[in-house]
């Protein structure tokens, strides 16, 4: 059975080639994860960068990374305007004036807050790139 940095720099191997990659998040591979740890500025070594989970993928021939951790959603953004995690904070605090990343997800574009029983929109606090992912949580790879 082959271990997860196997799989991960088998992946990357296979797709570091690759002109045009898919849009979809992949493995980034080892000899790229420096760059991906100065892109964004972690003081990590590159089995570190392999480790935490960083993706990338290359929409229109540019490489994009992304970290995992801190919050960072590297899936596509929930656009959602109805947010279930919202709505039971909502229920069990009422006129609560937000609510927490943790109820409604950190891959909601949204704050909420809530009105009575009920999860509103507070506002938009995260942009949504052309294939809709966060587009603040990608950085371009050189």
């Amino acid at each position: 059975m082959v271990g997860r940095a196997g799989a991960v720099l088998a992946a990357g191997l296979l797709l570091a080639g690759c002109a045009a990659a898919s849009a979809r998040p992949r493995p980034i591979p080892l000899a790229r994860a420096a760059a991906v740890a100065r892109a964004f500025h972690a003081r990590m070594t590159p089995e570190e960068v392999v480790r935490t989970g960083v993706m990338r993928r290359g929409p229109d021939g540019r490489w994009l990374a992304c970290l995992t951790g801190a919050n960072l959603n590297c899936g596509k953004a929930d656009t959602s305007r109805v947010n279930r995690g919202a709505s039971w904070w909502c229920r069990h605090h009422p006129d609560a004036p937000f609510v927490p990343l943790f109820a409604s997800g950190h891959a909601s574009i949204y704050a909420w807050a809530c009105r009575g029983w009920r999860a509103v929109i507070a506002r938009q606090v995260q942009r949504v790139d052309a294939q809709g992912y966060v587009a603040g949580a990608w950085r371009v790879i050189p």
